[in-house]
């Protein structure tokens, strides 16, 4: 339901008549409200605030810097300025009250501790308070950010700014886009077969076959060989991905970026985009495989240690998967590329010895034969000639045993069954006229 009246909203707010529905539903609006943040605050218990005051701090923390930094980047890396992006980071810095309900929701079903709920409701109240103040002061973080920041920092992320910018009036229909739609293609593949990797991985931890329990490796154990397993087969998939954000980054400097729009800061602003895509890309991929990953995820210090072992194992084993990936992309465009193969042709096998009098022979019905448009049954061949039509072959396709209401067509190829005196008759019925 909750879902629902979000859809709903959105849709009303489209509508032409908006604004006499907002004068017609803001008594509802209002009576609703109160009565909603009413009820939140009876169900808030100052003795669990006050024992779980430490979360309630820790999570608070975690929602306003991670969220303004999550927005901030989105913004940024849309082409906003640092000064816009910061705003909106900070005017996104709270969690609403879609959160109580979620709470709520987890307590009703019994998957969620009974203190999660006042935790989420105060979390809420404390980073909605804290807006207003993070809004006013986002000027004063920019200047301080250009006062502090290094300067070729600050001008390398003004001329990125610029650079997405020029972007939105260009448009590429060369090789270079269609190669890079490709390089996205095989991105999205390797992602769909590395969350493939990572499922599977989760289905052998839950439902362990009988080999797996015979390892006697317990819970975290069996998590960390799992883990390990899946990061591994996935290294090539990633590896090819990185390799082809560093080579995405190298095409979007070369053509999108032109001396006529840079400028004289066209070598400056190549180098940046060759380094930022293929950065941002690849800590978005690891992004995504972590939170693939996570169901499997063992304790800190063992993650640590599996962690360099995957590294050790990427800096040993770097060109072997690069050739694995090479092969596997060789091998299925290979596959993928060869033509189908030709149906297999019955052998002609000799009729059953009750029709040895009888015989079969083809016969094709020509545009302007008087059997082409007439049903089988108008033709009447059966009753005037004893020959009998066992198959009719059209566009690639057989027809068996047609009934007697198929319509014959121009270039059919019409099987006959029946006598060498019956086909001579049939046939006359099928000639075109001189």
């Amino acid at each position: 339901m909750a879902l629902g009246a979000f859809v709903i909203g959105a849709v009303i707010a489209e509508a032409r008549e908006i604004h006499r529905i907002e004068a017609l539903t803001a008594p509802i609006r209002d009576m609703f409200s109160a009565v909603f943040f009413v009820a939140i605050g009876l169900l808030i218990d100052p003795k669990i605030l006050a024992a779980y005051w430490l979360p309630v701090v820790v999570i608070t923390i975690a929602v306003v810097v991670g969220k303004v930094v999550a927005c901030s980047f989105g913004a940024f890396v849309g082409g906003n300025d640092s000064r816009t992006s910061l705003r909106v980071g900070m005017g996104l810095a709270q969690i609403g009250e879609f959160s109580f309900i979620l709470a709520s929701l987890g307590l009703t079903l019994n998957v969620t501790s009974k203190f999660l709920y006042p935790i989420a409701v105060a979390v809420s109240v404390l980073t909605t308070l804290l807006t207003p103040y993070l809004i006013k002061s986002a000027d004063g973080m920019v200047n301080w950010f250009d006062r502090v920041a290094p300067r070729p920092l600050v001008d390398s992320l003004e001329i990125y700014t610029r650079w997405v910018g020029q972007l939105g009036g260009q448009r590429h229909t060369t090789f270079a886009a269609k190669l890079t739609w490709r390089w996205f293609g095989q991105m999205a593949l390797n992602a769909v077969l590395i969350a493939a990797v990572f499922i599977a991985a989760g289905f052998v931890e839950r439902h362990p076959p009988g080999w797996v329990k015979n390892l006697g490796l317990g819970g975290e154990g069996l998590k960390a060989v799992l883990w390990l397993a899946a990061v591994v087969l996935s290294l090539p998939l990633f590896i090819a991905t990185c390799r082809k954000l560093q080579a995405l980054g190298l095409l979007l400097a070369e053509t999108r970026v032109t001396k006529a729009a840079a400028g004289e800061r066209t070598e400056a602003i190549r180098a940046i985009v060759a380094q930022v895509v293929p950065i941002a890309g690849t800590v978005t991929f690891g992004l995504f495989v972590l939170a693939l990953s996570s169901p499997l995820l063992p304790t800190f210090k063992v993650l640590i240690v599996l962690i360099l072992v995957v590294a050790l194992i990427t800096w040993l084993l770097w060109r072997s998967f690069i050739r694995v990936y090479s092969k596997a992309q060789f091998a299925l465009q290979e596959t993928l590329a060869q033509p189908p193969e030709p149906r297999p042709t019955n052998a002609a096998t000799a009729l059953p010895s009750v029709l040895r009098e009888a015989d079969l022979e083809t016969v094709t019905v020509a545009a302007h034969s008087p059997a082409a448009g007439k049903l089988i049954r108008e033709l009447q061949l059966r009753t005037l000639t004893g020959a009998s039509i066992v198959a009719i072959e059209r566009d690639g396709a057989s027809i068996v045993n047609p009934g007697p209401d198929e319509e014959l067509q121009s270039g059919d190829e019409v099987l006959f069954l029946g006598t060498r005196t019956q086909f001579d008759s049939a046939k006359s019925a099928f000639a075109a006229p001189a």
